[in-house]
């Protein structure tokens, strides 16, 4: 069994197309951070971040915890990477994240997609290197999406997974699966700033994930992932447990490699070489 890996914000994540972003299941905006193993039965990291900006827009869905504000996308695209920039322009996008132990996953832009490497040896203890995007409801550091008009999302991906055992995990992050309580940043009154101010999940939440190693080739796959439902593409897990993925609170999107114990097969080190593109969500 796997342990689950929550990315801990300790301040507002780089915006898209500006840099690397902290390690967090929240909002902020930091160049390092470290993740903690929370939970167990999946592997995952739940949580996606955003700009720490207040406020939400006219129309917006008021959450009573929490996200302040949670806005319909512009449209079902998330990135389409055009012209090599992170987000295409696209509105919904707000930074990108990477988590895990040195050396964490990097990434490299090419025009229509963006590909994704990493690789680690084997020790003693599980490793959970990540890499996702977090979204911003109209640019507003505390606003999620409200993505309830859709099924779920898609997107493509083609690569290799090298290393018995290593195991790769989709999730989509949503404020009730991710941690409320753990502080981030020291704050002037002398409190914190928390990690994630759209979470709205207990100690330990974790976003339902989607085992996809077997589906990574070095043929372009479409996947698509449904918010709930039946069938084999549904993420399952999370805490808290039987919770649905609540979308009209969507943070963002992230995938993960997850190392297995030194001993448990016979891989001394996991390699992953992605390439996604076309991310959105479908209908």
């Amino acid at each position: 069994m796997t342990d689950v890996r929550k990315f801990a914000f300790l301040g507002i994540l780089v915006p898209l197309g500006l840099g690397l972003a902290s390690i967090g299941c929240g909002s902020k905006s930091s160049e390092t951070g470290t993740g903690g193993s929370n939970g167990s039965g999946g592997s995952g990291h739940g949580g996606s971040g955003g700009s720490s900006a207040t406020g939400g827009s006219a129309g917006a869905v008021a959450p009573t915890t929490g996200c302040l504000a949670s806005d319909p996308p512009p449209s079902a695209d998330i990135a389409n990477f055009a012209s090599g920039a992170l987000d295409g322009g696209l509105q919904v996008m707000g930074g990108v994240f990477t988590y895990g132990d040195t050396p964490k996953p990097s990434y490299s832009l090419m025009p229509g997609s963006i590909e994704i490497t990493n690789g680690v040896v084997v020790s003693a203890k599980n490793h959970y290197q990540g890499f996702g995007f977090y979204f911003n409801g109209n640019m507003a550091g505390t606003d999620c999406i409200d993505a309830s008009s859709y099924t779920g999302v898609q997107f493509d991906i083609s690569g290799s997974l090298m290393g018995d055992l290593c195991t790769v995990q989709f999730s989509i992050n949503d404020s009730e699966h991710a941690d409320m309580t753990t502080p981030g940043t020291p704050a002037a009154d002398g409190g914190f700033v928390p990690n994630d101010p759209k979470a709205s999940g207990p100690m330990g939440a974790y976003a339902p994930q989607l085992q996809i190693g077997s589906m990574i080739t070095s043929t372009k796959t479409t996947i698509q992932v449904p918010f709930s439902g039946s069938g084999a593409n549904v993420p399952v897990g999370g805490l808290p447990a039987d919770t649905a993925i609540d979308t009209h609170r969507i943070e963002g999107v992230q995938w993960q490699m997850t190392s297995p114990l030194m001993g448990d097969g016979a891989a001394t080190e996991c390699d992953l070489d992605i390439t996604i593109s076309n991310l959105k969500f479908y209908k």
